[in-house]
This record gives structure tokens, sequence and C-alpha cells, in this order.
């Protein structure tokens, strides 16, 4: 139950943070900018943390340097790519996009991974896809929502996805 309501909480402020993105953006429209500012407050959290956990844990730098390169791939480079697909795309329609990341981990799961299929997952998968095919055939789309910022949205997707796989993949056998 624990995991459910975080899932709905994360989700939730992933929604959340869309659309504060878009609001300051269109306050202060320096993508650039407010990703240097997210990534760095986001660093900075993190190597707090990791400074005051690390010793009680034993984790050393040795064995912590995989994931943080996963972190460079999102939120680091990713969340560039989730800046500007905002700015051109608007908030709701990014994360319309953003919310197949599901499927693309299961795909990477599937096929690189070599986990196994089960009739929930490609039920769920089959969902998503129309999801996306329904966010594709729109035609009266709004004068400010730029197609290339869904690109945008699919390649952040792909990196959530992709540092997902891999964290789960470094994870195994490691107490980091």
């Amino acid at each position: 139950m624990t995991a459910i309501v975080l899932a709905c909480v994360s989700a939730f402020l992933f929604g959340a943070m869309s659309v504060g993105l878009r609001i300051g953006l269109g306050r202060y429209p320096d993508a650039e900018l407010a990703t240097v500012a997210t990534i760095v407050g986001a660093l900075g959290v993190v190597l707090v943390a990791a400074a005051v956990e690390a010793p009680f844990r034993g984790v050393h730098l040795s064995a912590a340097w995989p994931f943080l390169l996963a972190g460079l791939l999102q939120p680091g480079v990713g969340q560039l790519f989730v800046t500007k697909a905002i700015e051109l795309a608007g908030a709701s329609r990014s994360s319309v996009v953003f919310g197949i990341a599901p499927l693309i981990s299961v795909t990477i799961a599937l096929v690189v991974l070599g986990e196994p299929a089960s009739a929930p997952l490609i039920v769920g998968a089959v969902l998503i896809v129309g999801g996306g095919v329904e966010l594709a055939r729109e035609r009266a789309r709004p004068e400010h929502v730029r197609r290339f910022g869904l690109v945008l949205a699919f390649v952040a997707t792909a990196l959530f996805a992709t540092r997902d796989n891999l964290l789960r993949h470094l994870s195994q056998g490691t107490s980091v």
C-alpha cells in the first residue's frame, strides 16, 4: 500500500512540476537558465543527502559512480529536454508524452534485460500506446503547441526509461 501511495504522490508532483515549470517559463522564458537552476538545486540536495547518509551505510564513491552517471542522463541532460518540451508543446501535452515512460521501460526490460512478459504487462503497454496514438491524432492542435516540443518530450521520456532500467540493473548486488 505504501508503494502505491508513494507512486501516486510522485505522479502528482511530476504533473505539478510540469505545470509549475510552464508558469515559470511564462514569466521568465529562459529555458536553459531554468534547467541549470533545477539541476543545480537538485544536485545540491543530493550531495548533502549523500554526505550525511553515506557514512552510515558504508557506501564509498567507488561503488556509487555508476549511479552518478545514470543521474547525468536524467535529470541531468534530460532536464533540458523536459524544459524545452514544456516550453514548446505546453505542460499538458508534454506530460502525456512523459506518461509513456512505462512503455519504453517495459520495452527495454523485455528486449535488453530479458525479463519475462505477462498478460497484465502487455495490456498496460497497449493502453499506454493507445493514449499516445490519441495524442498524435489530435487535429485541432492549439497554435502554441509545437510538434518539435513533443519530439523533445519523447527524447526526455526515453532518457527517463533508460535511467530507470539502468538503475535497476546497477542496484542488483550492491549496497548503494
